[in-house]
This record gives C-alpha cells, structure tokens and sequence, in this order.
C-alpha cells in the first residue's frame, strides 16, 4: 500500500481517533491488534500476527476477529502452534503475581460480566451502538435474540471465504480486512462511540481500495454520510439537538458503516478481483511466496 492510502485512510479515521485519544480509550489500540493481525500474516510472520490476537483478546476480546484471517496463512501448523504457545505463555502470566486460583477466578468472573453486561446493554444510551443496537432501539422491541441479526450477519460475513481462488488478490484480502473491521463494530452490543475507531479504519480501507480504481458516486455519498453521522456526531461540530434526540436515542452513529458493510459484502461476492486492474501486479508475488 502506497503512503498516499495509508494517510488517506488515517485521514477518514481522523475524528474517530481523536476522540477516543481524547477520551484516553483502549480501542485505538484494539484496531491496531487486528491490523497487526492481518499485516504480519501478509508477511508470513506467524509468531507476530498471533500475539497480537491474543494481545487483543485478553484485554478486550475483539482481537479474536484476527483469527478470520487465518484462511490466508500459508502454513497453517505453525501459526496454531504460536497461538496456542502465545495463550498459554501470557494467559498465565497474571498467576506469577497473584496466584493460581486467584487468577482463574479472575477469568471466571471476567466471561460472567461479559454476559451481565451483554442484558445491560441493550436499550443503553451509550452502548450497543451497533447495527443489532440500532435495530433494537428503532424498534423499541426487548424480547427478540439477537441472533436474529446475528447469524445472517455471520454468514454474509463467511460467505466471502468460499471464494479460495480470489484469496491470490492483495485487493479481496484488504477487502476482507475491511469487512472484518466493520463486522466487529456492527454486531457487537458492547460497541461505543469510541469503539468507531475500529469501524472507521475498515470504511477508509474500504474507500482507498476500490475495484474499479476510483469511488463512484455511491461511495462517496457513503463516506460523506459516514464522517457526518458516524464521525461529527460526538463532537460540538454537530447540532447538539440532533445529536441528543435522535442520534443517540436510535443509535444512528451505525447507520452509514452499516450501510458500507452490506455493500463490500456484495462486492466481496460478487467481483472477480484477480481480474482488476489493481491487482495485476501484485498477485504475482503472493504466487511466488
């Protein structure tokens, strides 16, 4: 990826980055796991691309989604071997200061506050600000799982991974890494205002990697919907009684990356990628590796 996208990228995600530096929030870190993640696999370094899987799913469990990338490792045995070695080297590392028992009742309690707080939630002005939140909020509706998005999302999602002759397109594999960062946002009910950091880094990767060369009108509208409602939202730019009374209440910061997801997940069915011209080049040289 040339220097142009990479600070076109961190351009789009600017707000989003700023505003959770400001709020001094872990998930800029987070986002960094899963890029590393997926970065380090493209370089064939699997002991760096689990340990920053692990890194991200011990603090806050979304680095698991690093694990969507592991169809693209060439040699899948090592990889395991290093992420099994890397859970098992720092999920210990906690009972060196405090002690066997006292640690694995830290894991119980952490998984059983994961399920509390999932029921907490729901209806929360500032949490579950998602696609399954925003549904749940426009709808007023308490009673229905969530699985009911959940899984067809799940499997929109996956559906892309069946395509094994475009995994040779550098382009299908950053759209992948689009998808897998928006996907993680979108479907998760612990999802905040700062968590759009994550989200907004896969719209940029999304934006900056086209498969026609350059965005059409379509994308460019999204974008622009996505930096004022999603972006400009939190922030004193944006009219403060749109922000409180309809923003917030219907968790409509998820609309726009919503709307991004669904279209990359067609395009992710849909393109042949080995066939644009942005991926002439360098498909070759995932070929020779």
């Amino acid at each position: 990826m040339s220097e142009k996208k990479k600070a076109a990228i961190l351009w789009i995600a600017f707000l989003d980055l700023y505003t959770a530096l400001c709020m001094q929030q872990f998930n800029i870190l987070i986002g960094a796991c899963i890029l590393l993640s997926f970065a380090f696999v493209e370089k064939k370094k699997e002991w760096a691309a689990t340990l920053f899987i692990v890194l991200g799913t011990l603090t806050k469990l979304y680095g698991i989604v690093g694990l969507a990338f592991f169809p693209f490792v060439k040699r899948k045995g090592r990889y395991l071997a290093w992420l099994f070695a890397w859970f098992g080297l720092i999920g210990i590392l906690p009972m060196l200061f405090g002690g066997g028992s006292y640690a694995l009742e830290q894991y119980m309690n952490w998984f059983a506050s994961l399920g509390t707080k999932n029921g907490e939630n729901l209806f929360s002005l500032y949490q579950n600000v998602s696609l399954l939140g925003m549904v749940r909020k426009m709808t007023g509706i308490a009673g229905y799982s969530d699985l009911l998005l959940l899984v067809p999302g799940l499997i929109l999602f996956a559906l892309p991974f069946l395509r094994f002759s475009q995994y040779k397109a550098p382009l299908f594999r950053m759209s992948i890494l689009a998808s897998t960062l928006l996907f993680t946002v979108l479907f998760s009910t612990g999802s905040e205002s700062s968590t759009y950091i994550v989200a907004l880094l896969g719209v940029g990767i999304w934006f900056i990697h086209r498969p026609k060369g350059k965005p059409d009108r379509l994308d460019i509208t999204l974008l622009v919907g996505t930096l004022f409602l999603s972006s400009l939202s939190p922030t004193d730019l944006f009219p403060a009684a749109l922000r409180k009374n309809v923003v917030l209440p219907y968790a409509l910061k998820a609309l726009f990356p919503t709307l991004v997801w669904i279209r990359l997940s067609i395009e992710l069915l849909c393109t042949h990628y080995l066939s644009t011209q942005a991926d002439t080049s360098s498909s070759l040289a995932y070929d020779q590796n």
